[in-house]
């Protein structure tokens, strides 16, 4: 019986692990179609450029976050919304701790 409730609770966690993962996917992909969608506006500000090297940013998908990445490796830019969503997948860790302060 022990075995059974163990499988069981097993397949509840994974179920809920995919559940989350297409979660924040679904809402990965929607902050970048917002974010192309920004770009892309006639009246929109140049896009942003790295410190570093002035390479134009691109947005790209890193753990299931959209963020802005020097093609050129010489960073990543998150904002607000970005920091948030990592820090909520984070769940207790030191790394969500550290986040929430920002």
């Amino acid at each position: 019986m022990s075995d059974d409730k163990d499988r069981l609770r097993e397949q509840l966690n994974e179920r809920e692990k995919a559940a989350e993962d297409h979660y924040f996917a679904e809402l990965s992909k929607k902050q970048v179609e917002k974010l192309k969608a920004l770009r892309d506006h006639p009246n929109a500000p140049a896009q942003p450029s790295c410190p570093r090297c002035g390479s134009m940013l691109q947005i790209t998908q890193m753990k299931g976050v959209a963020v802005d990445a020097c093609p050129n490796g010489h960073g990543l830019w998150l904002d607000k919304t970005e920091l948030d969503l990592i820090a909520k997948r984070e769940g207790d860790s030191w790394l969500a701790k550290l986040l929430a302060n920002y």
